[in-house]
């Protein structure tokens, strides 16, 4: 009779006379086969793995199935670790690739054939924020370990982890509210999202939670489920995250297209591994209170919540090291990432009244002065009826220093929120009288909301300083070519001081020669003026001077009340 037959006369006997397999013993006849490896130098020993079957059938009374699976999934287990020599194996060998692999070997089926034995506390996988800390990162390192291994040698690897993220876009002018990860610091790793986070079973109703196959169902990247419910986890985590209540402080509505599922080795703490996210966007449209709710709380907040510019979520990092995880946004989107986010509509609860070109204002030099207003070079004077005095003009000051988002040291009686809007509960008297005195002539141009903020209701980059304020220095040569430096001078208040600020630009011999000719107000030759425009009208409006230079007639000059540096 051959082996064969012998084998399947021996299965059908043991099966029928009702023999009993011990797993135990099985593991154990496994163990004592191993193939042995020298501690020093090269020699070892391999084993046929038909060996392994053979003796699990004879002193195991094992089936030839039960045999096979038992040392296929054995030999997987170990060459997953890589343990064994690939090269033995293409011959179906066992062979240890050194002593320390074959001692893991041993240790790993020692524990497997020991009936009980363990290898970790029984609670180590237990789930919970009573967990110690420490615990935690030790398992998420052991899974970081892992995922990444398999990914590495196995680029078609599938995700383990499905995770459902709602995300919120909460745009203010030019900035994009930003969270804090959950997770803690991590060098090299980005600490900021967007607002929102992960779906939790908790946000179906009671109803749906307690469906058969729900965690099936929302395991899945595409479960219709979880789409018909997601904006809950939205509700949830804005609220959790910076205090805002759905049609109290805002609504919000779906932001397509939606984004392809993202595939990553990513997960906070020990919920960490290859998965793969299905990330809802969303668009948010703030009331009136909850706008200034938000920017108050952001201001308390200040380790959790920040604001970043669309430049700044689309590069590495922003200049203080702070960078933003929106991989997903830059995998679907590429090098559009920055544009796309400029497209998203601001959550503001108004449209700025001064936004445009025709509404560029220059703000009073000194109490008592006009406001220009008008495109340039058409700015016209506009006059309050009454006069401001000297701590209006003051207060006027700050805050059109903080709408241009220069920095204001040791602000007190006052909190800067971001978008520029101030917190003037212990001046509101102040600041309604100045409001009063404005509004007549430029209407809604301050905004008062809720007796205690307040805001200069233009588009930042149309407000300007009085002339008065700035100081300018040529040097260098008509020749080999200079510098240009333009200096903003600070402003003293009751509430702080308003900073200094400077620009300065390296420039050529001709450029040189023209900025000297209009200092003595004489006509340059040549396009002066548009390579004049090219070159300073970015630098020159960004520290809050609307022009350098004026045309009258005939004749071109500095713009008059600039003073030089010395005369400072």
């Amino acid at each position: 009779m051959s082996g064969i037959c012998q084998q399947s006369a021996y299965d059908h006997a043991a099966k029928s006379n009702g023999i009993k397999v011990d797993p135990a013993k099985l593991l154990n006849i496994v163990l004592s086969m191993l193939p042995l490896h020298a501690e020093e130098g090269r020699q070892r020993d391999s084993l046929l793995e038909v060996d392994i079957v053979s003796e699990l059938i004879v002193q195991g009374c094992a089936t030839e199935e039960t045999a096979l699976s038992l040392s296929y999934t054995l030999r997987r287990q170990f060459e997953a670790l890589s343990l064994l020599d690939p090269l033995e194996l293409r011959g179906g060998k066992w062979a240890f690739v050194s002593f320390p692999a074959s001692l893991l070997g041993r240790s790993w089926l020692a524990t497997l054939a020991t009936p009980g034995q363990v290898l970790l506390p029984t609670d180590y996988w237990e789930q919970g924020d009573g967990r110690p800390p420490e615990i935690k990162e030790e398992q998420r390192s052991l899974l970081h370990h892992v995922e990444v291994g398999r990914l590495k040698f196995n680029p078609h690897a599938e995700t383990i982890r499905t995770v459902h993220v709602a995300w919120a876009f909460i745009r203010l002018g030019s900035n994009f509210l930003m969270h804090h990860r959950e997770d803690k610091k991590r060098p090299g790793e980005k600490s900021y999202v967007l607002p929102g986070g992960r779906f939790n079973l908790t946000d179906l109703p009671v109803e749906v939670q307690e469906r058969h196959n729900i965690l099936k169902e929302i395991f899945d990247p595409e479960s219709e489920t979880v789409a018909q419910h997601i904006g809950r986890t939205l509700e949830r985590e804005l609220e959790e995250e910076a205090g805002l209540l759905r049609d109290i402080h805002y609504t919000y509505t779906p932001l397509p297209p939606s984004l392809p599922i993202y595939r990553e080795i990513n997960g906070a703490g020990n919920r960490h591994a290859y998965s793969s996210y299905r990330f809802n966007l969303f668009q948010i449209k703030l009331t009136q209170s909850g706008e200034t709710h938000l920017l108050d709380r952001v201001s308390t907040s200040a380790d959790t919540l920040t604001w970043f510019s669309a430049e700044d979520i689309a590069a590495p990092q922003r200049a203080d090291g702070a960078s933003a995880y929106v991989d997903a946004l830059r995998q679907a989107w590429g090098g559009g990432l920055e544009k796309r986010l400029l497209n998203v509509l601001d959550s503001s609860f108004s449209r700025l009244p001064y936004n445009d070109e025709s509404c560029m204002l220059d703000l009073p030099g000194y109490p008592g002065k006009s406001f220009y207003s008008g495109k340039p070079g058409k700015e016209k004077p506009i006059a309050l009826i009454s006069p401001l005095d000297h701590q209006e003009w003051q207060f006027l000051m700050l805050m059109g220093w903080h709408a241009r988002g220069f920095k204001i040291e040791k602000a007190s009686g006052v909190k800067l929120l971001a978008n520029g809007w101030v917190n003037v509960i212990d001046i509101i008297r102040l600041a309604k009288e100045l409001q009063e005195k404005i509004q007549p002539v430029m209407p809604n141009l301050i905004e008062i909301r809720e007796d205690r903020y307040a805001s200069l209701r233009i588009s930042p980059d149309i407000l300007f300083f009085p002339v008065e304020l700035f100081y300018y220095r040529i040097s260098g040569s008509n020749k080999g070519g200079g510098e240009f430096r333009l200096e903003r001078q600070k402003i003293q208040t009751p509430w702080g001081c308003l900073q200094a600020g400077h620009y300065e630009k390296n420039v050529t011999g001709k450029t040189t020669t023209t900025l000297r000719e209009l200092e003595k107000g004489e006509d340059p030759d040549g396009d002066w003026e548009r390579n004049l425009r090219e070159q300073f009208s970015e630098g020159v409006r960004g520290i809050g001077l609307r022009r350098l230079w004026s045309s009258k007639g005939n004749t071109s000059c500095l713009v008059d009340g600039l003073r030089r540096i010395s005369e400072s």
